[in-house]
C-alpha cells in the first residue's frame, strides 16, 4: 500500500492506495527558510530590481498613496516596515494615505498598527462616487479613464500586493492591483467581462489596459509578494517595470507544474494553518485541479472554508452575473465562472461542508472523511495530488 498525508488547515488526512494505483504529486518549488516578514521587507526595499529605493524617490513634502491588498500574507508587517521605511526618508504620516479596494473592511486591521502609526489616513475606494475619482488620461483606443483621487493626486503611489494567477489578467497583482480595481464602476463593469485562463495563448486586454494606466499614473512604486505556503512569504520583489516581470517569473518558478497525463482524480489540498479560506480560493483550486483531470473526472477539494452560501448560491443563480444584489458581499465574476465550468465538467467533491443539501447548491458533493476519499479513489487508474492548488497553476505536458 501507498500511505499519504494531506495537510489542510488544521487537519490531517491519511490516504491508503493501492500499489497499482498511479500517483502524481504536485508540490510548490520552495526555497526561503528566513519567515521574518519585516526583514523580507526591509532587505527587499534595500535592494530594488532596477530601479532607485523607494527613500530615494519621495521628498519630506510628498503626499503618499499606499495601495494596499489586505488578505496577503504577513500584510501587517508589511504595510508596517513599508511606512517606517518612508517615515525614514522624511515623510510625514499625515501625508500618508492607505487606500483600500471596495470591500475592504479596514476596522479588523486598523488597531493592529502600532500607536506610533495613528496619524495615518485610511481610504477605501468607493467606485459609484464619483467626487471620489479623478479624470487621468484618454487611452489610444479612445477610453476615458477615471481613477481613484487619491491616487492621482498623490506625489508617489506605492502598491502592496501579491501575485497570483488570475482568470483576467493572466498572472495578476502589480499594474492590475489599480486598474480596474480603483476606476469607476462601468469600466469594472466592462473588464468583468473578460476571460481567459490560459497564460500561455492568451493575450490578456485586460492586462495590457492596467499597465497602460500605470504609466499614465506616473511612476508607481511596486512592492510584490510571492506567497509561499502554510502564510508564510517566498519572496519580496520591489521596483517598476522589471521587478514586475522578474515577480512573474518567480511566482511561475514557485506555483507553475506540468504533469505527464490528464488523471481520474484529482485531489487539491487548499490552505494551511494560518490561511482563511474562503469561496475564491476554492474557486482558484477548482480551476487549477480542472486542467488536469480528465472530462468527467473527479475533483476533490480538501479545506477548512468560511463563507455565506446562501449568497454565492444567490449570485449563481442570477443569469446575469453582473446584475447582483448589492447588499450582499459579492465573489468576482471570474471566480464563479471558475466554479461553474469546473463543476459542469468534473464531479466536485469538496470536505467543507457535512451536509448534502448545502454543499449541492454549489453544483458539488460533500466528503465528510479520510475513508470517504479513500473509498471515493479506490477504483482511480491515476491520482494527482496538488498541494496548495489555491496559488498553483498545474497544467499537463504538451506531447
Amino acid at each position: 500500500m501507498k500511505e499519504f498525508n494531506l495537510t489542510f488547515s488544521s487537519k490531517v488526512w491519511g490516504l491508503k492506495l493501492n500499489d497499482n494505483q498511479v500517483v502524481s504529486i504536485v508540490s510548490p518549488n520552495l526555497q526561503t527558510k528566513n519567515f521574518d516578514v519585516g526583514a523580507l521587507v526591509r532587505d527587499a526595499l534595500a535592494n530594488p530590481i532596477e530601479y532607485p529605493q523607494l527613500c530615494s524617490a519621495v521628498t519630506p513634502d510628498d503626499r503618499i498613496a499606499i495601495v494596499v491588498d489586505d488578505q496577503i500574507s504577513g500584510f501587517l508587517e508589511v504595510l508596517k516596515a513599508v511606512i517606517e521605511h518612508l517615515s525614514g526618508a522624511g515623510i510625514a504620516l499625515e501625508n500618508i494615505t492607505v487606500v483600500c479596494p471596495t470591500g475592504t473592511n479596514p476596522d479588523v486591521w486598523i488597531n493592529a498598527l502600532p500607536d506610533e502609526l495613528d496619524e495615518i489616513k485610511v481610504e477605501v475606494h468607493n467606485s459609484a462616487n464619483k467626487k471620489k475619482l479623478c479624470f487621468l488620461a484618454t487611452t489610444e483606443e479612445g477610453l476615458g479613464i477615471y481613477l481613484n483621487r487619491t491616487l492621482v493626486e498623490a506625489e508617489q503611489v506605492v502598491v502592496i500586493g501579491r501575485r497570483y494567477y488570475s482568470p483576467l489578467f493572466g498572472i495578476g497583482g502589480a499594474e492590475c492591483d489599480l486598474f480596474p480595481r480603483f476606476s469607476n464602476l462601468e469600466t469594472i463593469a466592462t473588464f468583468n467581462k473578460d476571460f481567459n485562463d490560459e497564460l500561455e495563448d492568451a493575450v490578456h486586454p485586460a492586462k495590457q489596459q492596467a499597465i497602460k494606466v500605470a504609466w499614465y499614473l506616473g511612476a508607481p512604486y511596486f512592492i510584490q509578494i510571492v506567497e509561499g505556503s502554510a502564510g508564510n512569504i517566498e519572496a519580496v520583489i520591489v521596483g517598476s517595470v522589471q521587478a514586475n516581470r522578474f515577480s512573474e517569473e518567480k511566482l511561475n518558478e514557485v506555483w507553475m507544474n506540468e504533469v505527464s497525463l490528464a488523471a481520474d482524480v484529482v485531489v487539491a489540498t487548499v490552505g494551511g494553518k494560518d490561511e482563511k479560506i474562503e469561496f475564491p480560493q476554492l474557486c482558484s483550486a477548482v480551476a487549477c485541479a480542472s486542467r488536469v483531470v480528465k472530462k468527467n473526472g473527479v475533483i476533490v477539494l480538501l479545506a477548512e472554508a468560511e463563507f455565506n452560501l446562501a449568497n454565492i448560491k444567490k449570485q449563481l443563480e442570477t443569469k446575469s452575473l453582473e446584475k447582483n444584489d448589492s447588499t450582499i458581499k459579492l465573489v468576482s465574476t471570474h471566480n464563479l465562472k471558475q466554479w461553474v465550468d469546473s463543476a459542469s465538467s468534473s464531479r466536485v467533491y469538496v470536505s467543507t461542508f457535512g451536509g448534502k443539501g448545502e454543499i449541492a447548491k454549489l453544483l458539488a458533493s460533500p466528503l465528510n472523511s479520510a475513508q470517504d476519499l479513500m473509498d471515493l479513489v479506490a477504483s482511480a487508474k491515476h491520482i494527482t495530488i496538488i498541494h496548495d492548488a489555491h496559488k498553483a497553476y498545474v497544467k499537463v505536458k504538451k506531447s
